[in-house]
C-alpha cells in the first residue's frame, strides 16, 4: 500500500468494488462497525484489500492497515466474514498504545466482495442512497444482510429472519438522512443479534461552470475529496477533456441551456467560474430553481450587487434563493493562490455537504464526529 492507496477517497472504494465485480477477481473490504472511545475514522469507514495483498482505503491513521492485510489474506482463503476486535486502550506502553493516533476500541469486519455487492452498486447507479444491514452476532449467521431501499423498504436475504427485519426497518431511514452508520443491539422474544447498519450514499457531484486555467485546481481538490466533477463550457474550441483530465464529465452548453444537459439535484453541488459577468448572471438565473443546495459563484460581493440590481431591473426576485447562493465563494482561510483558493472552495463545499458549520475543531463542544 503506498500513501496514495492509503488516502483514496470513498469514491475510490467504490469504483475499486466495481473493478472487482467486472474481472471476477477476489478481493476482501473491511469496514469499521464500531468505535468505543476515540478513532481516526468512524463506522462504515472502509478499505478494501485486493489478493496481491493492495491494500485502497483507510480504516486508521495507518495504526492497523498492515494487521488488516494480514488478516484478509485468511478471509480470501476461508471466504468467510470475521470480525476483529482492536483495543487501543488496553495498554498504552504496547505496540498499539505506543504513539497511535487513536485511543478506543474498534470493531472491524471483513468479507469477501461478492455477488451481494452488486445490489449496491446498482443502487448508487440510479442516484440512490442504500442501507446495508450486516449481522455481526447473536442468533443469525454472522454475515447475513438486508438492503434497504428508500422506494420499496427492506429487502432481507434468505437467512435474514422476520423478526430482526422489523426491529430494524424503522431505525435506517433517519440514518440514510444523516449519512451515518452504526451498529446495534437487538433483542426480542424471538431472537437476538447485533447488527451493522450502514448508510452508503451517492458519491456528491460537483459541477464547475466555466474553462479557465484556474478551474483545474478546483478539479483537483474536489477528485481527492470524493467528487465526481462536470465541466461545462461555453467555448466549444476548448478541448475540456484534455484541459482537465482528472474531471468525470464534460459537457458544451450555452449559459441559457445548463439545466436541461444535466440533472441538478440536492447532492449537486455547483462553482460558477466563467470570468464573464453576463455568462455568470445567465448561469445563476438557470441554476436557482434547481433543487441543488449550493451555489458558488466567483467574485466579489460588489459584482454580486451589481447582479441582484439588473435581476430586479428584469422582475426577477432572488430573496427565496439568497440561503443557497455563496459569494463570495469560499471559506476565509486567507490563501490566495490557485490551489489555496480551491481548497477554500472545496472546503465551503464539504461543510455545506456535511451540514456542519465551518470552524475550528478545537472551539466545538464534544467529539468531533457525531456519535
Amino acid at each position: 500500500m503506498n500513501d496514495q492507496d492509503w488516502g483514496a477517497p470513498e469514491s475510490e472504494i467504490l469504483e475499486t468494488i466495481r473493478r472487482v465485480r467486472k474481472s471476477n477477481s477476489q478481493a476482501v473490504i473491511a469496514h469499521i462497525v464500531s468505535v468505543e472511545g476515540s478513532a481516526y475514522r468512524r463506522p462504515g469507514a472502509k478499505m478494501v484489500v485486493s489478493e496481491n495483498r493492495v491494500g485502497i482505503g483507510n480504516i486508521t491513521a495507518g495504526c492497523l492497515e498492515g494487521e488488516v492485510l494480514d488478516i484478509a489474506s485468511k478471509v480470501l482463503a476461508t471466504g468467510n466474514p470475521l470480525i476483529q476486535t482492536y483495543d487501543l486502550m488496553q495498554d498504552r506502553d504496547d505496540m498499539w498504545g505506543l504513539g497511535v493516533g487513536c485511543n478506543g476500541v474498534i470493531d472491524i469486519l471483513l468479507e469477501k466482495i461478492d455477488s451481494s455487492y452488486q445490489t449496491i452498486l446498482d443502487s448508487l447507479d440510479q442516484g440512490k442512497p442504500i442501507g446495508v444491514v450486516t449481522v455481526l452476532s447473536g442468533d443469525v449467521p454472522l454475515g447475513t444482510k438486508a438492503y434497504y431501499d428508500e422506494d420499496t423498504g427492506l429487502n432481507p436475504s434468505e437467512n435474514f429472519p422476520d423478526w430482526l427485519s422489523n426491529e430494524v426497518e424503522p431505525i435506517i431511514p433517519s440514518l440514510i438522512k444523516k449519512g451515518k452508520s452504526t451498529s446495534i443491539n437487538v433483542e426480542t422474544s424471538s431472537g437476538q443479534a447485533r447488527v451493522f447498519i450502514d448508510s452508503i450514499l451517492p458519491v456528491p457531484k460537483l459541477v464547475i461552470v466555466g474553462s479557465g486555467n484556474d478551474v483545474a485546481p478546483v478539479v483537483d481538490v474536489a477528485k481527492i475529496n470524493g467528487f465526481s466533477v462536470s465541466i461545462i463550457s461555453f467555448r466549444k474550441g476548448t478541448n475540456i477533456s484534455e484541459k482537465f483530465p482528472s474531471a468525470d464529465h464534460f459537457y458544451y452548453s450555452s449559459p441559457t441551456s445548463i439545466s436541461s444537459i444535466l440533472n441538478f439535484d440536492n447532492n449537486t453541488y455547483v462553482v460558477i467560474m466563467t470570468h464573464n459577468f453576463i455568462d455568470d448572471r445567465l448561469s445563476l438565473e438557470q441554476l436557482i430553481s434547481t433543487p441543488v443546495n449550493y451555489i458558488g459563484l466567483l467574485g466579489p460581493q460588489e459584482r454580486f450587487v451589481e447582479m441582484l440590481s439588473e435581476f430586479e431591473t428584469e422582475g426577477t426576485n432572488l430573496s427565496p434563493y439568497t440561503d443557497k447562493i455563496y459569494t463570495p465563494i469560499g471559506l476565509d482561510i486567507g490563501g490566495g493562490s490557485p490551489y489555496q483558493i480551491a481548497t477554500s472552495i472545496i472546503s465551503e463545499i464539504l461543510s455545506a455537504h456535511n451540514h456542519r458549520p465551518s470552524g475550528h475543531l478545537r472551539d466545538r463542544q464534544g467529539p468531533i464526529h457525531d456519535r
